[in-house]
């Protein structure tokens, strides 16, 4: 978990220093943007090269990067750049929610490829309550990403350019809050049904 915040800080971090930082010594909106979006590029670019290895969400998040910065540049848009965390929420939201209706949602995926203990697979075949909690959970999350998505996209093209670029870190981090929040009270739940099934 410390790794993955430590992470995360980074993800979040860095752009944001760049952009404020080329911002308040005197460049554009538009150059300060361009500036954080190649700044979040190298960042993945260079997590790639210390483990030695472009995993797929790596890929896909260099490659929107790469495709918004070129389109950015040839639309002379900036806008194009702040719309960046909306792909990839939108993504990965219809991903989740896409997991539930083909009848294996991804959060039960990928923690069964972590978890230690019992056998998830015949857990997963035999407890109606185990299923439920993960395609409860999976839906939630894609839910909260496609919503956080779409009402990016409507402030990026309503609100003032440079009161969007300060605004839009405050809601990623708001919208990973209340995943997290969400996945702790989950938890929180599944466990008190297990204890009192004992």
């Amino acid at each position: 978990m410390r790794k993955l915040l430590i992470g995360l800080l980074w993800d979040l971090g860095l752009p944001a220093a760049v952009y404020y930082g080329a911002h308040a010594i005197g460049y554009d909106v538009q150059t300060a943007l361009t500036a954080a979006a190649v700044a979040a590029l190298l960042r993945v670019a260079f997590v790639a090269i210390l483990h030695r290895r472009l995993d797929a969400i790596a890929a896909v998040v260099g490659g929107t990067f790469a495709i918004l910065l070129a389109l950015s540049a040839l639309t002379d848009d900036p806008r194009i750049l702040l719309a960046k965390e909306s792909v990839l929420s939108g993504a990965a939201g219809l991903l989740l929610v896409g997991s539930c209706l083909i009848g294996k949602p991804l959060v039960y995926t990928l923690a069964s490829k972590v978890a230690k203990g019992p056998d998830w697979t015949e857990r997963w075949r035999t407890d109606t309550a185990f299923r439920k909690h993960f395609f409860l959970l999976t839906a939630l999350f894609g839910a909260v990403l496609l919503i956080d998505a779409i009402v990016r996209l409507v402030l990026i093209y309503s609100l003032p350019l440079d009161t969007m670029a300060n605004l839009s870190p405050i809601l990623h981090v708001g919208a990973l809050a209340l995943l997290a929040g969400c996945a702790l009270w989950f938890r929180s739940r599944r466990q008190r049904a297990v204890a009192h099934a004992r």
